[in-house]
């Protein structure tokens, strides 16, 4: 049975059994996993789980993949993003030799087939299938240990019967062992070999010229999955063996009939079907466990193939989930309000660390690299309970920053890919990140820490250089690249990368960014001495200056000017005539004169604030604007076009808050909160009720209400850091 530890003990009175249930499912009270009771959900319910090693995305289903290190450079099996048919998955199959015509599986897919009871339990660092069939009861429970790269399964099967049963099991993946991209798989797979050893499956990539590699990565060059708690595996390495000459893995030719065995693959398109027979006694219940893992070597493989057993796994796997609730609930947030209080102690604390820190991964975006604001924000929301984690974050960006104060975009940590930032703000989260940790620890002995600038010529770590140091150079980047009113450039876009073409001739201007840049000088200036806290102070007053002067639109403030020096985000603007960051970012700066920030916000309120979070700019661009970029290609109402883009949206709370209007905070931060959405909707709601959405679509949709882009959001750790500014 399910180990006891991964269910809820006895808990305080009003917060066991079910909590915010919706049609779909319900909260678990005790331990706030989600427990999914319909597994035909609007969209895939996925879970993330990785150690950073190691990672893997499962849905509700039984669709997602895996991967070693990095989630785009190398997969290990194939998938294809459908979030409407799900299809691809690693799966295991169930058989009742004396009925053969029967075949299920220990999720819903691949067989499809609806079971007298089927409930799928997603907790942190966990999944587990639970589906009742033939007279038996299968719990299939996936989780990624502590420390391996690898990830196991542990599958129990029940006899229900009073009579014995023989069973056929059959698991299948098919090999991906590579980056994302599997489209030309004829060319991909003349590279791919595999080699039975006992009951592991071996498998490699051959390293190709054609790939044009350009990794120093200590890439895992032996991909294995192994069987424990069975006699013999007989493998079917060869997709068209497994799945017949017009089989499908619904129905695959391999568990209805004899079909070859090989012992290795090289030149078919590889696969890892394992097949072993298993007989239960009348009430008897049989455990198996499999590993899915990586490793550098074939000999390290094995050995790590051959770690878990039944007891080991258990042991394991208690260890990690209970790990993985400790980290959470260190939060320790307590607003009073049993919806954020739940998810900001659990689920939000995990999406972030979990899916955005370690996994950088989801259903809807499989990144795998660092992002230079990305990360960097995510990591803050630990200030409180891992510091020394946030310090580690800002090492890392703090060596993704040039000599000039330029940084790169994003980048995969070990390698040589990556991009420039052209974006205007990229250069300053390195030093509001560092505030954070300032105000937070008051380790001031941390701006002396000496790290690498990289070198543009060569790069190549260059010059080093203290934190403080790093941090200046971005300011100085920032202050260096102002129009002549005063204001900084928004270049290829700021925080909003949709402004992509605002700002390429080098005119357009950012009024946010110019609250974000005076909103670091002020808070910097008083930590330096001298001429150079008197030079930023200086540099913040002009700053405020100008954006009162230049860009306050009579009740709100614009977004900023194109190249061609006209507004948006101003009354005068057909469409996009209210940006939100400019408004909440008056306040949480403090560049506003009192009025004018109310004021501003107040125009929030009318035009932006709604059932489900505050838009990031209304009304919808209806057409392309190639003087403002590529947010006017999406549809209306879709994403940053006219949508709560959830991240900006909770900067919204952050200035309700300060302004001290904890009602709208508090109305704003509960019409995002999912659990609450999914609840008064979950048919339009549609993504998870346990994670935040990027974006929900706003009222320029048809959809307005629906969610998207879930898991990979810088919402999460925002979410439980604006929660704390609300009053209990």
């Amino acid at each position: 049975m399910l180990d006891d530890a991964l269910r809820p003990a006895a808990t305080e009175a009003g917060c066991s059994g079910r909590r915010f249930p919706n049609p779909y499912g319900y909260f678990e009270g005790g331990t706030g996993a989600f427990v999914v009771t319909d597994v035909l959900t609007p969209r895939p319910w996925a879970n993330v789980m990785s150690n950073d090693k190691y990672g893997v995305v499962v849905s509700q289903a039984g669709g997602g993949f895996s991967w070693a290190d990095n989630c785009q450079l190398y997969r290990l099996s194939r998938w294809e993003q459908d979030l409407v048919q799900d299809a691809y998955g690693r799966f295991i199959y169930v058989q009742d030799l004396d009925r053969p015509d029967e075949l299920w599986s220990t999720t819903y897919q691949p067989t499809r087939h609806r079971a007298e009871l089927e409930e799928v339990r997603h907790d942190l660092g966990a999944t587990t299938f639970t589906r009742r069939f033939m007279g038996l009861e299968t719990r299939h429970t996936v989780f990624v240990p502590r420390d391996d790269c690898a990830e196991v399964w542990i599958v129990e099967i029940e006899n229900l019967t009073e009579k014995p049963r023989r069973l056929q099991l059959g698991s299948y993946l098919e090999w991906h062992l590579g980056g994302i991209g599997d489209w030309h798989r004829e060319f991909h797979r003349l590279f791919m070999e595999s080699r039975a050893q006992g009951n592991t499956l071996v498998a490699w990539k051959h390293p190709g010229l054609v790939e044009h590699r350009r990794t120093e990565m200590a890439e895992p060059e032996r991909a294995f999955i192994s069987w424990s708690g069975v006699e013999e595996v007989r493998w079917v390495t060869d997709k068209q063996a497994w799945l017949g000459r017009e089989g499908s893995t619904s129905a695959p030719e391999a568990m209805y009939r004899e079909v070859e065995t090989s012992r290795t693959a090289r030149w078919d398109d590889p696969v890892a079907g394992g097949l072993a027979t298993l007989e239960l006694a009348p009430g008897e219940t049989r455990t198996i466990v499999l590993t899915l893992g990586a490793a550098p070597t074939e000999a390290e493989a094995l050995t790590l193939a051959a770690k878990y057993d039944e007891a080991s796994a258990r042991a394991e796997l208690t260890a990690t989930v209970d790990g993985w609730r400790e980290r959470c609930a260190a939060m320790n947030v307590q607003t009073g309000d049993e919806a954020i209080d739940l998810m900001c102690n659990t689920w939000l604390p995990y999406q972030a660390v979990a899916g955005r820190l370690l996994a950088k991964c989801a259903y809807y975006q499989q990144g795998g690299a660092y992002g230079y604001r990305d990360q960097l924000q995510d990591s803050l929301m630990l200030l409180q309970s891992e510091p020394e984690t946030t310090l580690l974050q800002l090492g890392r960006h703090a060596e993704a920053m040039y000599e000039d104060g330029g940084v790169r975009h994003w980048w995969h940590p070990g390698t040589d890919i990556f991009v420039h930032s052209h974006h205007s703000d990229t250069c300053l989260w390195l030093a509001y990140g560092t505030l954070a940790y300032l105000d937070a620890t008051g380790n001031i002995a941390a701006l002396d820490n000496e790290y690498a600038f990289l070198n543009r010529q060569t790069e190549k770590p260059g010059e080093r250089g203290s934190l403080l140091a790093h941090c200046r150079r971005g300011i100085d980047r920032a202050l260096s690249r102002r129009s002549e009113r005063g204001l900084p450039l928004i270049g290829a876009g700021d925080w909003n990368d949709g402004l992509s073409h605002a700002g390429i001739d080098g005119k357009g201007e950012s009024v946010w960014l110019a609250m974000f840049l005076y909103d670091i000088l002020k808070r910097f200036a008083p930590i330096l001495e001298g001429s150079i806290a008197e030079r930023y102070e200086r540099e913040a007053e002009a700053l405020r200056a100008a954006v009162n002067e230049h860009a306050w639109d009579g009740e709100w403030y614009i977004g900023g000017t194109r190249d061609d020096g006209k507004p948006f985000g101003s009354h005068v603007c057909e469409e996009g005539k209210i940006f939100l960051n400019p408004q909440t970012w008056a306040v949480i700066s403090g560049i506003a004169p009192p009025d004018r920030a109310a004021r501003a916000m107040q125009s929030v309120r009318e035009h932006l604030v709604t059932d489900f979070g505050a838009l990031l700019l209304r009304p919808a661009f209806s057409k392309v604007d190639p003087y403002i970029g590529y947010i006017t290609r999406y549809a209306p109402g879709l994403r940053e076009n006219g949508g709560v883009y959830s991240h900006a949206s909770t900067w919204a709370i952050w200035a309700f808050a300060k302004m001290g209007d904890d009602a709208t905070a508090r109305q704003i931060y509960r019409g995002m909160l999912p659990l609450l959405r999914a609840q008064e909707d979950s048919e339009l709601y549609a993504a998870e009720p346990y994670v935040m959405p990027g974006n929900v679509d706003g009222p320029d949709s048809p959809y307005a209400g629906r969610a998207g882009w879930t898991w990979y959001t810088g919402s999460a750790a925002w979410m439980v850091r604006v929660a704390r500014m609300l009053s209990s």
